[in-house]
């Protein structure tokens, strides 16, 4: 169990990597904000005084935050309430011919909507797209991942932008082009 000053830490930078307060994306967001857990413990581990976070870690910080600013499914999938994904300004971006094929990550419970309603940049302004379903984190109970068919949706007018190092964003991809990931 961590102490009262740990725990604070711990939830102040957890609040930081969730509102996605820094240029480099190195975490799979999906629309609504919400990032698998394993990858989000595999970065905490990477960084100074963090590398010995476990899960249970998380839950208590999750669990005793006096103001609810951290959404957990106590499963896979983990977001801050409010704040995240800051404004990039499009003229920031440049376009590009993305892999033939991109990923998207959901909860099950939205998997039919993505599914019928396209992916729509709805908490933000651009939904994330990963180059390789590793970069998002491999379906679980609740983690569902979407196959984007990104060459056909680029030919059909949907726009693609290079964030980071394995991911892109794009305005918005119409169902068509989605269908359900199959190993």
């Amino acid at each position: 169990m961590l102490a009262i000053h740990e725990e604070t830490r711990l939830r102040k930078r957890l609040l930081s990597i969730l509102r996605q307060n820094s240029e480099a994306f190195q975490l799979y967001y999906d629309t609504y904000g919400y990032t698998p857990v394993e990858p989000l413990l595999d970065y905490l581990h990477t960084l100074k005084g963090c590398a010995y976070i476990t899960r249970q870690d998380l839950h208590q910080v999750v669990e005793f935050d006096p103001e609810r600013s951290i959404d957990w499914d106590g499963g896979a999938l983990i977001r801050v309430t409010y704040g995240f994904l800051p404004s990039i300004a499009k003229n920031r971006l440049i376009e590009i011919v993305p892999p033939d094929v991109l990923y998207y990550g959901t909860h099950r419970k939205l998997l039919k909507q993505v599914l019928t309603g396209g992916l729509l940049p709805i908490a933000s302004e651009y939904v994330q797209l990963a180059e390789r379903p590793e970069h998002i984190g491999m379906p679980t109970d609740t983690l569902r991942l979407v196959t984007v068919n990104a060459k056909e949706a680029r030919e059909a007018g949907s726009c693609f932008y290079r964030v980071g190092e394995h991911y892109c964003l794009s305005d918005a991809v119409p169902a068509s082009y989605l269908q359900q990931y199959a190993d």
